[in-house]
């Protein structure tokens, strides 16, 4: 008699080879024999060198247990950086390129097979993985929160099939090779403690290109250049087509700071140009997004396409709804997703085509607002703010590197023991904030990052001027809601603060900073004596990337509302997190509030962190 199954916690690693069935079709014998080569040279070593068991081994279908997501996570990335390295100078077409699932879940053991929900969840996140790619669950990025030369980005929530719940995926980022960067931890603490959202991305500026309806041009495209081309829709979403069109326009001219092609250009070169490759010389641009609405009910629907024009090859898409109104014809939920997410994926690609001759300042300004949010101490801010500074010895007015240089000097201030140390810090952090928006004064990204400098001098007033200059520039700008509500926060204007947070998050729902943003609507409503609510948005924020500041404010919130026993598990969690962490410790490192605010926080934050027992000094 067979003993009954049991079940433990284990890391799943599936993975396959792209297109394995049109390559045994097309070489049988040859694929067969590259892929042994290739699973004894490098698979099978890494999976050992990180103490992998191979369940299944058939073909070109791998099923590995670890016991721990760490080593799984490093096999996987191990095995992508060596086969990038082999297939870089083959015909794509020829290529072996792996596939690859992760996800951290319980399992059910039988014999030395392995089945269950978390065998399930890993086969459908290898299915989302595209070639050369891992893909990976909440559950892993949970546990592996950082791991040297690799980025971990949010990939949305998939429904799948056979899987009742939605799945929220992450696809990693590695360096394909290049010496580690020491600064990827996450930037948490720093951030959410000032209250003021990151300042992702924004809008990178290059040299504002002079489009022209007309003839070829030769050359290599401006960076981040992009045309949109007429989205389609029949019927009643012909109009809703158009207006979306025009809306996208004109928001990503903003984010890519005039980096798009005419729209008549680019409607005219969509009628009869279908060949990528001859839009990119008609157009002069590295992208092209197209798409198709279509009315669904009482929902628009948006499928678009980002495309890469000199290899044709589709390096984004999306199917986004939002619902039907009236008095809106492009709803805020399809449009902000929309321009959100194209103008982040079009700096990640441009970030991945070195420049010949080295990087220049639009290179190490885009590398240092995309690292930016993975920093975490003041060691880590001064080596991205060092990458803005030598953006500025290439090109001392690069608008970006002027504002990235700011918000890096702003946050270093926070870091310092003092304010005495902090004083200089914060001083040259407002000189390069006010060059920025000198010499950008169109520039939403400028204005967004006065703005925070000036919330953390304590000018309420000129940083509400500053926010609401951002806004105007880019109304679709979702840091800049964020940053609006950090700033209603600090003013003691928790309500309004909560419509900007919840604004912000509607607007780009798949950003990194998604997490920073439920954390500054938990205080507006722990503030607002609305416990529920601020007990739902810390906790949903601790599924992101939890930091002591979580549990500071779960603490208080669970304290207030009465649940003992719910505060002193979140105390434990936040001295465990912050062991330093007292009420004296808190006030020494707050910056100055608003008198109203200082209030609120006092009245709930302090109040009930007294009731949980957190020491004083």
């Amino acid at each position: 008699m067979q003993p009954a199954p049991t079940r433990r916690l284990a890391a799943i690693l599936l993975a396959d080879i792209a297109g394995y069935s049109r390559l045994m079709e097309r070489d049988e014998q040859g694929t067969h024999r590259r892929l042994g080569q290739l699973r004894a040279e490098v698979t099978d070593p890494a999976i050992a060198r990180h103490h992998g068991r191979f369940v299944r081994a058939k073909g070109d279908d791998l099923l590995v247990e670890f016991s721990s997501a760490v080593e799984a996570l490093s096999c996987a990335v191990e095995i992508q950086r060596v086969m990038a390295e082999r297939n870089r100078d083959l015909d794509p077409e020829a290529r072996l390129q792996w596939r690859i699932g992760i996800n951290l879940g319980d399992v059910l053991i039988d014999g030395n097979d392995i089945a269950g929900d978390g065998v399930n969840v890993a086969a459908r996140l290898e299915a989302l993985a595209e070639p050369g790619e891992v893909a990976i669950s909440a559950a892993v990025r949970e546990q592996v929160r950082q791991l040297a030369g690799v980025q971990m980005a949010y990939a949305g929530e998939h429904r799948v099939k056979n899987i009742s719940r939605p799945i929220r995926v992450y696809k990693v980022r590695h360096d394909g090779g290049r010496p580690p960067l020491a600064w990827r931890a996450r930037l948490r603490q720093a951030v959410r403690y000032l209250r003021a959202p990151l300042l992702l991305g924004g809008a990178l500026i290059a040299a504002v290109a002079l489009w022209a309806a007309g003839p070829w041009r030769a050359g290599e495209p401006p960076r981040l250049s992009l045309a949109v081309l007429p989205l389609k829709g029949s019927g009643e979403a012909a109009a809703a087509a158009a207006a979306l069109t025009t809306d996208a326009s004109a928001a990503l001219a903003h984010m890519l700071n005039g980096n798009l092609a005419a729209p008549g250009a680019a409607a005219r070169a969509g009628e009869f140009v279908q060949d990528h490759a001859q839009l990119r010389r008609r157009l002069n641009v590295r992208y092209v997004l197209e798409g198709e609405v279509a009315i669904e009910g009482a929902e628009l629907r948006l499928t678009a396409r980002l495309v890469d024009t000199e290899s044709g090859r589709q390096i984004w898409s999306s199917s986004i709804s939002a619902p039907r109104r009236s008095a809106e014809p492009v709803p805020l939920e399809l449009l902000g997703p929309l321009v959100n997410r194209v103008a982040s994926t079009i700096r990640r690609a441009d970030l991945a085509r070195p420049q010949p001759g080295g990087p220049d300042a639009l290179e190490l300004s885009l590398r240092g607002w995309t690292l930016m949010p993975n920093t975490e101490t003041a060691e880590q801010l001064r080596d991205v703010r060092r990458l803005f500074e030598q953006a500025l010895e290439k090109a001392p007015d690069h608008i970006d590197a002027l504002a990235g240089a700011a918000y890096a000097l702003a946050y270093e201030s926070d870091r310092t023991a003092t304010r005495e140390e902090s004083r200089p810090l914060l001083q040259r952090a407002a000189e390069l904030s006010l060059r920025a928006i000198s010499l950008g004064a169109q520039s939403a990204l400028a204005w967004r990052v006065r703005a925070g400098v000036l919330e953390i001098q304590e000018q309420w007033s000129a940083a509400e001027q500053a926010i609401d200059l951002a806004l105007t520039i880019n109304p679709f700008d979702s840091e800049a809601h964020a940053q609006r509500g950090s700033l209603l926060i600090s003013t003691g204007r928790p309500e309004e603060a909560v419509a900007a947070l919840d604004k912000s998050i509607r607007l780009n729902p798949e950003s990194e900073t998604v997490g920073v943003h439920l954390n500054s609507r938990c205080r507006a409503e722990l503030y607002l004596e609305r416990y529920a609510a601020a007990i739902d948005s810390c906790s949903r924020a601790t599924a992101f990337a939890p930091a002591w500041i979580d549990y500071m404010l779960l603490t208080a919130a669970y304290a207030m509302s009465g649940q003992t026993q719910h505060a002193a598990a979140a105390k434990a969690e936040l001295l465990r997190r912050e062991p330093s962490f007292t009420l004296a410790w808190l006030a020494s490192k707050s910056v100055a509030p608003h008198p109203r605010n200082l209030e609120q926080r006092e009245r709930t934050l302090v109040t009930g962190l007294r009731r949980a027992g957190v020491p004083e000094k």
